[in-house]
């Protein structure tokens, strides 16, 4: 572990070196990387991914326009009220996605026409982000297509400069990395993503020195996220009756996009796991992980029933048990991992968890 820290150190001065070699280079893929994309490659159906993608090639693309939604919150807690295009977005950004990775995975062009048409859909109907709403919904949203698009672009046959002028003009200007909640988390992973696909080093480079801010600044000394670990299904979003109903929805809804960013960092040789900030991202996974197998022990469980939403939201799971397995996570995978929530497909790209006494033997070495 000490070599470890040792090496960050001067991976850290050497920092513009390894970001200046990004800037340089073409990178194939952000996200997933090359190898991780052979990996699902292998798996029948690509983990699922296949006949998702052959339903996703009969998708229509519905005209964004002026997108101005109602907020998600009205007097009498979560709003029923959901705009076509809110809908389209989520359902878009999904569907690119997944095109892009069979794209990339088949070489099947045909994939990559209905992800780049449906990029150029956005392009050509978005005319407006008219208030905070729709601005939320573009950070929650948006990263997965931007995934994606940095290597779509790469396609000859793609002319990505009207989805490019989009992204500059309407995209980065909406970018929310404040304040320290998830709203900031999902604003750092729109501001890689975009700052990637774009080419800008400075917005990159923002967004990895924003990622670290919110690391030492959002997560508590136990791991836990104080302003997410309260929240109700009403507008005293940490209040009311049913107080920490949705807190472990967003204990994850927090973390999916920090794995995220911290991923791609990665991918990117602009590593973030070995620094100090990488270490509460570890911590936090570890009382996640400690919740979502042990319910009961959350702080509001018990006063709302034992109910919890969206307990296992905890696909990114994957992910970090690539890095630094917890005996923890790896039993959620192997208990629950046929309900756990995987839209974006990761078990087929990550290695399942190591077995609890595999990850026991390392954190012992």
């Amino acid at each position: 572990m000490l070599k470890r820290r040792v090496c960050i150190v001067i991976a850290f001065g050497v920092f513009g070196t390894a970001f200046s070699a990004y800037a340089a280079q073409d990178l194939p893929s952000i996200f997933p990387t090359e190898e991780r994309i052979s990996v699902a490659s292998q798996l029948r159906d690509w983990g699922g991914l296949r006949p998702a993608c052959e339903k996703d090639l009969t998708m229509r693309a519905y005209p964004l326009g002026d997108y101005t939604p109602a907020p998600h919150y009205d007097a009498k807690g979560e709003s029923s009220k959901i705009m076509p295009s809110q809908t389209a977005l989520s359902d878009e950004s999904h569907a690119i996605y997944r095109l892009g990775l069979c794209y990339q995975i088949s070489h099947d062009r045909k994939y990559a026409v209905k992800a780049e048409g449906l990029l150029d859909s956005w392009a050509t109907t978005l005319t407006r982000i008219g208030n905070e709403q729709g601005g939320v919904d573009f950070n929650v949203h948006a990263p997965q297509a931007l995934m994606v698009a940095y290597a779509l672009k790469r396609d000859p046959a793609w002319d990505s400069s009207n989805f490019s002028t989009m992204v500059r003009e309407k995209f980065v200007p909406i970018v929310k990395v404040t304040p320290r909640n998830n709203h900031a988390n999902w604003g750092v992973l729109f501001q890689l993503t975009a700052g990637a696909f774009l080419g800008d080093t400075k917005l990159v480079s923002s967004s990895r020195d924003r990622w670290l801010d919110l690391m030492r600044s959002e997560v508590a000394e136990d791991g836990s996220f104080p302003q997410e670990v309260c929240r109700s299904n009403t507008t005293d979003w940490c209040g009311g009756p049913t107080k920490g109903i949705k807190g472990m929805h967003y204990e994850h809804f927090a973390l999916i996009p920090l794995v995220l960013t911290a991923e791609i960092f990665k991918n990117m040789d602009m590593d973030v796991y070995g620094t100090p900030e990488g270490a509460i991202l570890q911590n936090a996974y570890r009382k996640a992980s400690a919740w979502t197998l042990h319910p009961e022990t959350f702080p509001y469980y018990a006063t709302n029933n034992g109910h919890l939403d969206n307990l296992y939201e905890a696909g990114y799971f994957y992910i970090l048990q690539t890095v630094d397995p917890e005996p923890d996570g790896a039993a959620v995978i192997n208990k629950f991992g046929a309900v756990l929530e995987d839209p974006l497909y990761l078990r087929a790209f990550y290695d399942i968890a190591p077995s609890h006494n595999q990850a026991k033997k390392k954190r012992a070495s």
